[in-house]
Order: C-alpha cells, then sequence, then structure tokens
C-alpha cells in the first residue's frame, strides 16, 4: 500500500474506530428509536404526545420522521450492534467526502487527510446517533458536489434531491442552499460561465425543501427551533458557544488558526472566501451545536489556502517507496481494521437487565429499569430527571413519563412547573399531585430531592449508583 492511500484510508478509518469506541448516548436516541418504531407499526408520522402526562394530546411537530424510520428500521434489523455500524459508516462518510474534497481541491493526500482528521477533532462532540449526524452526512456529500460543480456540472442537480432527504430528517437542511449561494458569489467573483446556474439550483433546492409532511412550515419550524427560547435557555449545546468547555474551546482555537493561516499567507484573500468563513463562524459562535457545522464547512476555505505550488509539485512527483514502507503500510491499515472489528459489540457481555450490550449505550440506568418494569402498575405515572427521559419512553412504553428529549416540543409551562418540582420551589407537592404522579426517579446527585420526598411522606423502595425510586404516599 503506497503511502497516499495510507493517508486517504486513514482519514477515514481514525474516525471510524472514535466512532466504535464512544457509546451510544440515549439522550435523544431512545426516543427517535420509539417514534420510528412506531411509524413501522402503521401508526404514521406522530401528530400529538402520547407518551407525557405533562403535555399529553399537545401536538409535536415531528420534522425528524426520516431519521426515526432509519434509525428504527437499523435497530429491527442489527439491534444495537446494527445502530453502532450505522453511525460509524455515518462518521466515515462524512470524512471520506472531506478527505476526497481536499484532494479534489488540490491537496496532497497527507494534506487532505490532516485537514479532515482536524474537522473530526473539532465536530467529534456532536457524533453521537442522532438525526444530526445524518443532517451533516448530507451536508459533506453537498459539499463535494459543490466544489465539483465544474469539473461535473451536471452532478449539482442531485443537490436538491438531498435538500428534500434533509428537510425529512433534521432542521439543518437550510444549509444545503446556503452553501449552493455561497458558491454561485465565489462563481461571480471568478467571472466563471454560466455564472447563474449555481443560483438556479439553489434557488430549486430552497423550493425543494418543502417536500416534506409539513410543507413550506418545515422553514418555520427551522427557524422557530433555533430562537425557541425554552430551548436556548435551557439546553446547553444551544447557548453560545462558550470558553468554558471542551468543543467550545477547539471552535475558537480553530478560528484562531485559521486567521492565523490568512495572516501568514501574505495574500489578499478573495471575498467570496472570507464571507464563506464568516458565515460559517456565526453558524459556529450562534450555538455550541453550530460548531460541528463550522468544522465540517470551513474546510473548503481552508484546502483552497493549504493549496500552492509545492503541493502541485508533490503531486506531480510521486515520491519513491521501498517494498518494506508499502508492507509497513498494509500492515497499519489491517491493524486498525482489526481493531474495528475487535470494537464491535457483538464481542461484548449483555447487560441481561437492560438487554444491551455493556458499554454501548450511556445515559439507561438498567438497575432502575428493570426495578420499574416489575414495580410499575396500570395507572401509574413517572416523574423523572430529564435526561432518563426518552430512555424510559424506549425500555418503558406502557409507563407515562414527565418530560424527555423533545425540548422545543414541551409548552414553556410544562418546563416552569418541571423546574418547580426539581427546585423544590414553592407548590412542588402540588404540583406533582396535580399531575398524579405516582413514581418518582431521582438521579444520584440530587440529594436535596430525595429528602424533599421523604419529609412528604414519600417512600424510598430502590438504590443504586444511578440514583433511587420512590413511591407517592399511599402507593
Amino acid at each position: 500500500m503506497s503511502l497516499g492511500r495510507l493517508w486517504g484510508f486513514l482519514a477515514v478509518a481514525l474516525p471510524v474506530l472514535g466512532a466504535l469506541l464512544a457509546s451510544l448516548s440515549s439522550v435523544d436516541l431512545a426516543y427517535h428509536l420509539r417514534a420510528g418504531a412506531e411509524i413501522i407499526d402503521g401508526r404514521g408520522i406522530p401528530t400529538a404526545d402520547t407518551w407525557t402526562f405533562t403535555a399529553a394530546g399537545v401536538p409535536w411537530i415531528d420534522q425528524q420522521w426520516g431519521a426515526q424510520l432509519l434509525l428504527a428500521l437499523t435497530y429491527r434489523v442489527g439491534g444495537w450492534t446494527g445502530l453502532v455500524i450505522l453511525r460509524a459508516a455515518l462518521v466515515g462518510l462524512v470524512f471520506w467526502a472531506l478527505s476526497v474534497l481536499g484532494r479534489r481541491l488540490g491537496l496532497t493526500p497527507r494534506k487532505a487527510a490532516w485537514l479532515s482528521l482536524g474537522a473530526f477533532f473539532v465536530s467529534a462532540a456532536a457524533l453521537g446517533l442522532r438525526p444530526q449526524l445524518l443532517g451533516m452526512t448530507l451536508f459533506a456529500v453537498v459539499l463535494l458536489l459543490v466544489i465539483d460543480r465544474h469539473a461535473h456540472p451536471r452532478r449539482l442537480w442531485f443537490v436538491p434531491v438531498l435538500v428534500v432527504i434533509w428537510s425529512n430528517v433534521h432542521g439543518s437542511f437550510f444549509l444545503g442552499p446556503v452553501v449552493l449561494g455561497l458558491a454561485w458569489l465565489q462563481d461571480l467573483h471568478d467571472r466563471l460561465e454560466p455564472r447563474h446556474r449555481t443560483l438556479q439550483i439553489a434557488i430549486v433546492a430552497a423550493a425543494a425543501a418543502s417536500i416534506t409532511p409539513l410543507g413550506p412550515a418545515v422553514w418555520a419550524y427551522a427557524v422557530g427551533l433555533s430562537t425557541n427560547p425554552a430551548v436556548t435557555q435551557r439546553i446547553g449545546e444551544w447557548q453560545p458557544t462558550s470558553l468554558r468547555d471542551v468543543p467550545g474551546l477547539l471552535f475558537f482555537a480553530s478560528a484562531i488558526a485559521i486567521i492565523a493561516l490568512l495572516a501568514r499567507s501574505g495574500r489578499s484573500t478573495p471575498w467570496p472566501r472570507l464571507l464563506w468563513l464568516t458565515v460559517f463562524f456565526l453558524v459556529g459562535v450562534y450555538a455550541a451545536r453550530g460548531v460541528a457545522w463550522w468544522s465540517l464547512g470551513v474546510v473548503v476555505p481552508v484546502a483552497a489556502m493549504l493549496v500552492d505550488r509545492a503541493d502541485a509539485a508533490t503531486r506531480q512527483r510521486a515520491p519513491v517507496e521501498l517494498g518494506g514502507a508499502r508492507r509497513l503500510n498494509a500492515l497499519i491499515a489491517i491493524a486498525t481494521v482489526a481493531a474495528g472489528i475487535l470494537l464491535l459489540p457483538v464481542w461484548r457481555p449483555l447487560d441481561r437487565v437492560a438487554d444491551v450490550p455493556r458499554g454501548v449505550v450511556a445515559d439507561a440506568p438498567s438497575g432502575i429499569t428493570a426495578t420499574l418494569r416489575d414495580l410499575a402498575r396500570p395507572g401509574d405515572r413517572l416523574f423523572n430527571p430529564q435526561v432518563w427521559g426518552s430512555w424510559f419512553e424506549f425500555a418503558l412504553p406502557d409507563l407515562p413519563v414527565a418530560i424527555d428529549s423533545r425540548i422545543e416540543f414541551f409548552p414553556v409551562w410544562v418546563w416552569d412547573a418541571y423546574e418547580r418540582v426539581v427546585t423544590g420551589a414553592d407548590g412542588w407537592e402540588r404540583q406533582l399531585s396535580t399531575w398524579g404522579a405516582t413514581i418518582v426517579v431521582i438521579a444520584r446527585a440530587d440529594v436535596g430531592s430525595s429528602e424533599r420526598l421523604s419529609a412528604a411522606g414519600w417512600r424510598t423502595v430502590y438504590s443504586d449508583a444511578d440514583g433511587s425510586i420512590a413511591l407517592a404516599p399511599g402507593r
């Protein structure tokens, strides 16, 4: 195996290994699995809540139904191992597209690989298995089609098709037309003909996004989600990117590195390139979850900045590689593939309580789940920590919960009431009684809630390292 091929392989294989190593968080994934299962079972796309007792009957705009269908189908066919492989495959496709993009723009295999791996490093926290990962995959493919628009102009018409799929799986679909618009401005600057073809396709893509069960209202959903105060004030990843966490530090460090690269170039940077960087910087700084789109989106202008005559000369002069070096490269590739196979969940012992291979799913308290499965009776209602709500909905579908991870779905008054109970504010007991909650799950760290419930006559019936279960007086 040549060194160039090894770099191309590692640009994909290392992110795939990272995806296989990381556990699947149930915080979002679990409720998507349940919704997808209902669609498969013929109940249609959910339109109103039937899972909680705090918002039962409230209309639910389920824009991500397509992702839910794919996730649920994967789970039914391949179980948790299938979901792990799906995430690894999606992550691999994202960074394959980025590495190919770098090569198409003129980078050597090594530089293209390093740029792709840098994007992986910055975006790693956002690569959980949820609809956003499908959006990131579609985004990476759209970028590849856009930078190939002059070499393969007809392929650009695949972008509206991808946007139709995108608008049925994740609210980030608007980035498809945005990228086309930025590419059109680049064409105007470079005086390339036909100048307005890319703009025409951008308009078609924007219109195609409305081919969803929501119709044109899908645009209102995308805008409303990112500006909804119930979301932006309560959820960390929807708040402005901060230097106080690792993803934020990586974001600002990468932005500084790009500024340094611009300064060292010694040449004026074309305004379309600066605009591209600015747009994705604003996306990244607006909310922590935007860092993922920044890390992928800036690969295009950064690759263009890295291309120079030295790269061209390197491509024209293929390095001489000894047979021993080629064999070593092949051994590295084989060892990487073997490591990936060994990381598959099929080799891990099964947590028979939760029916999940050990270490595969996070935010899924197995002991509490098993106890609730035996304890719950018809008519019971579970007041739960928000982070576990989706898991309980998936694992215990007959037990209504208080809250889950559909942050934008719950009315503000539900969040206010929920937080009143969690913090022990005046009226918390009355609120639990009004809701008819009969079981409360308490996270281990929430000692205050446990003491308040005990003082109010609630009886603790189970406790472990994750938390405890309390029953209402008289239950």
